[in-house]
Order: structure tokens, then sequence, then C-alpha cells
């Protein structure tokens, strides 16, 4: 069964969408699935029939500037833009909860797992469990990277598409790819996935100059001391990675991230690598591997 939510934000007027996934052996746990940057929710459609096969509802959403929620590409607000995005997904998974009312497991890919975990941030004490793939590793410079996306945002305007920022972003990503034959070869070791992300229009497009600095934000929000009080230090947490995941600077990127987390005071936190895999797992020829793992975690 296929739910069609939306909700209206408060601020600033912007609908947000999702699908909620259910039928009547979804009794484990409401999922909220977190896609990536400059992606949407329709290309986990394996994912989640897999999920729901399991047992599981899921919410899977389009976040600010993406699919259907997209009023601008690659755009999240005016102001307040990281932040919006975060409670936007609590907002739409209240409305799900509507629904199915089922224990919350947060779920996040790529740019998601920052929204994920700054959605733990503020929502701990509503999740049970954590799954992040393809996580991106702290930017050491992502105070400079910050004040160089507003100021390209401020000169040449918020939706301005930075060929600069991009290119700092994601211009070394594909020189671990021996012959690449495309710029999104870093994607997947999968060739037909990365022609299909390469031939959908809502997918692979520049971010704007305000849509960067939000996520810098974001992921100063993650990576930051401040701000983190986990009362739930047991809570189950863990991260999923191919080997050659350029997101991920060689693995220290995502055992940094890991690493944070047991700082902050998280006990339970864990990750498995794939070797020989890139960023996008779950679309990899050992996709239904990775389910499984994930799974044997979530009902574990």
């Amino acid at each position: 069964m296929e739910k069609k939510l939306s909700v209206k934000n408060r601020e600033d007027g912007v609908v947000l969408h999702g699908n909620l996934f259910y039928d009547e052996n979804s009794k484990k746990g409401l999922i909220l699935l977190l896609h990536g940057m400059a992606e949407h929710k329709e290309r986990y459609a394996y994912v989640i029939n897999r999920l729901v096969e399991a047992g599981y509802a899921v919410l899977s959403t389009d976040e600010r500037g993406h699919g259907e929620s997209a009023v601008v590409k690659g755009y999240f607000a005016k102001e307040k833009g990281w932040l919006r995005n975060v409670s936007d997904q609590h907002a739409l998974y209240e409305e799900a909860k509507k629904i199915v009312d089922l224990p919350l497991i947060v779920f996040g890919h790529s740019m998601g797992t920052l929204v994920t975990r700054s959605f733990l941030k503020r929502y701990e004490d509503e999740i049970t469990k954590v799954v992040m793939t393809g996580t991106p590793s702290n930017n050491k410079a992502v105070g400079v990277a910050i004040i160089l996306s507003g100021l390209i945002a401020k000169v040449r305007g918020e939706e301005y598409r930075s060929p600069l920022l991009n290119k700092l972003c994601f211009g070394a990503f594909n020189s671990a790819v021996k012959d690449p034959k495309t710029e999104f070869d870093w994607l997947s070791v999968n060739e037909e996935n990365v022609q299909k992300y390469i031939a959908d229009d809502d997918c692979g497009y520049v971010f704007t100059a305000k849509g960067f600095k939000d996520m810098f934000e974001g992921m100063k929000d993650v990576y930051d001391v401040e701000g983190w009080a986990p009362k739930k230090k047991d809570l189950p947490i863990r991260f999923f990675s191919g080997s050659e995941d350029p997101c991920m600077t060689n693995l220290d990127g995502l055992k940094e991230a890991v690493d944070i987390l047991h700082k902050q005071g998280y006990e339970n936190v864990e990750y498995k690598v794939y070797e020989g895999y890139r960023h996008e797992i779950l679309n990899e020829d050992i996709k239904d591997q990775v389910i499984d793992d994930i799974l044997a975690f979530l009902n574990s």
C-alpha cells in the first residue's frame, strides 16, 4: 500500500512531499528514509520493497530542493535552510505516524546521513535505531566553505550555480577511478546505475550557492561538539559503506564519523565496509547483501 503525504512549512510556505509504504505485515517499525544530494526518493524503490517485505513501514521523502519538494533544485530556503529541512522531515514523520504508529528508525544515505544526524541531535527520544550508508567525511575547511559559499551567494545571487563550489565539493571524487567514462563514475561500479543517474533530470544537477552554504552548515552541525546531549547512549547506530567511496576519504572519514558519535556519548556505534564498491552501495550488484545486512541489524 502506498499513501502520498505532504506538509506545509509554516515559516515559508514550502510544501514537502513523501510517500508512505506499508502493508498488513508492517509491524516492526517505521523507517524514515532520507536520500542524498541531488537525487530523489523514487530511486529507492527496490530498497523500499525489500524493507516492506521484511515487515517494516517506510516513509520515503523528497527533501527541500529535491524531487517533488523542489521549488528550486538544490535550494533549501532563504533562511535556516538546513534546520528547516530537518524539521520538515520530522513533520512528515508525524503525519506518517498518524497512519502507522510504529517505532521510528532513521535511515539516511550520503547527504541524508548528515540530515539523519542533525535529526538525531534534536529528536533522539523518538528514535529506536539509526542506519547510514555512504556517509560524507568531515570537511576540515567547512568554516571557510561556509564563508565562501555565502559570499558567492551574496555577490552572484542565492540561486547561482557555482562551478567553483561544485568543483571544490566533487572535483576530486573521480580521481581514484581508473579510466573513468563519465564524471559520475565515482558513484558506482555498476555502469548501468551511473547511466540511469545521468539520464535522470532530477539527479546530478549543480547545487545553488545558498544550497551549498546550507549543506556546509549541516556538516558543521553534525561534526561540531556543541549541541549534543545524548540520553540514549546505547542507541544502536550502524554505518555501511563501500571501500572505494571517495566521500569517506579512504575509510578515515568513516572512522571519524563513528569516533565523533562515540565521543558524544553513543556507545553502540559500528560500521561495515564492502570491499571494491563505491558510494551507492544500495545500487551496486551486492545490493541484496547490503540490504540483508541492514535487515539483520534492524531485526536484531
